[in-house]
């Protein structure tokens, strides 16, 4: 039976009511029942696999019209990489890590798991793919060592060699002082990166973290860069869905933009910056108002925005700009502009979006 859901956002998600868990086991027509193996053969080479996806959530728009939430969604991840997908609308990236884990069902395209589809088994957390939310699961009362030694209770190895296994991860990715603490003490950041370390010794070989709605602090991005990379060692593949550019490019390999409900750009965090960010100089200046008004005029293949107290440059086109440090400086010196510091910045992921983004609209 289906049933109409009305979500927030203005949202209308018209989907089934099945939410059993387990493999499916589909009924032949001779009548018996033969369970069917989703176990992948580990010869995989591709990870998540989406052409031409749309969702079955709508949008609703003040005309009483309605749009999809996502629509021609291509997206393909290999085995082995560690994606982000990134984006400024926190629901339209939960909905796609849900199609992504299976959690929910898609209504047009073709989706695959480790090049396993996933048509009959709506609704359902395969066995192959390790999904982690921000909803609270944990036990409050223990604390994280304890817990990390309770959920592996049943997995191989001898009960110290497991806490040894435990207590080098949460070194490795600089999360030991949070070994003893209680699990109700955590914060939702802090909370997630616990989550996401049971993924290390899941049988799962796809862990979908579905952070779209937590704000990850620049204390907890080295800890999530480290685990991931920990996870990519062990052989698995991760997609992180974050509304911080920042996350991605220090804990992903590999990113895509998610833009009004479709991935607009896909591909290395070393290659999207490259093609993207076009970023010249930062002037950082008392007077930024002054400064801005003279790079414009004195270098007009050029295109200066404010941004709080620093300009920032970028570049036109392809064009080899002559905006450069010793230029700049010499232009807003002679103009007696006051120059705290201009400086060369380093490859930004955000600012490669933000170009995309622009360019897009």
């Amino acid at each position: 039976m289906k049933s109409k859901q009305v979500q927030s956002n203005n949202v209308i998600s018209e989907s089934n009511t099945d939410f059993s868990a387990g493999s499916p086991t589909p009924t032949p027509k001779g009548g018996g029942r033969n369970r069917r193996s989703f176990t992948p053969t580990g010869n995989e080479r591709v990870a998540v696999t989406m052409e031409n996806v749309s969702s079955m959530e709508l949008f609703r728009r003040p005309d009483n019209t309605y749009l999809k939430v996502l629509y021609d969604v291509n997206l393909t991840i290999p085995v082995g990489e560690c994606h982000g997908v990134v984006g400024i609308n926190s629901f339209e990236l939960e909905l796609l890590a849900e199609m992504i884990g299976n959690v929910k069902p898609h209504e047009s395209g073709r989706c695959s798991l480790l090049e396993i589809g996933m048509m009959r088994q709506k609704r359902r957390i395969l066995p192959h793919v390790y999904y982690i939310n921000d909803q609270r699961v944990l036990y409050d009362h223990m604390h994280v060592l304890g817990y990390l030694m309770f959920a592996s209770e049943h997995a191989p190895g001898k009960p110290e060699a497991k806490q040894a296994q435990w207590l080098k991860l949460l070194l490795k990715t600089g999360l030991y002082p949070f070994a003893l603490t209680y699990i109700r003490s955590l914060d939702p950041a802090e909370y997630a990166l616990v989550s996401a370390l049971l993924a290390y010794t899941s049988a799962a070989k796809l862990v979908v973290m579905d952070f779209s709605r937590i704000v990850v602090p620049e204390s907890l991005i080295e800890p999530f860069s480290a685990l991931t990379r920990e996870l990519t060692a062990a052989g698995k593949t991760v997609v992180i869905t974050n509304t911080s550019c920042e996350l991605i490019q220090r804990a992903c390999t590999h990113a895509s933009f998610l833009i009004d409900g479709s991935i607009v750009q896909s591909g290395s965090v070393d290659a999207l910056c490259r093609a993207f960010d076009h970023q010249l100089l930062r002037v950082s200046s008392s007077a930024p108002e002054r400064a801005l008004a003279v790079l414009q005029h004195t270098f007009p293949a050029v295109r200066a925005v404010r941004k709080a107290d620093e300009v920032v440059v970028y570049a036109k086109g392809y064009a080899a700009p002559d905006c450069t440090i010793s230029s700049a400086g010499a232009a807003l010196e002679q103009a007696n502009v006051p120059v705290e510091s201009i400086r060369v910045p380093g490859p930004s992921l955000l600012e490669a979006f933000l170009e995309v983004r622009r360019t897009k609209l």
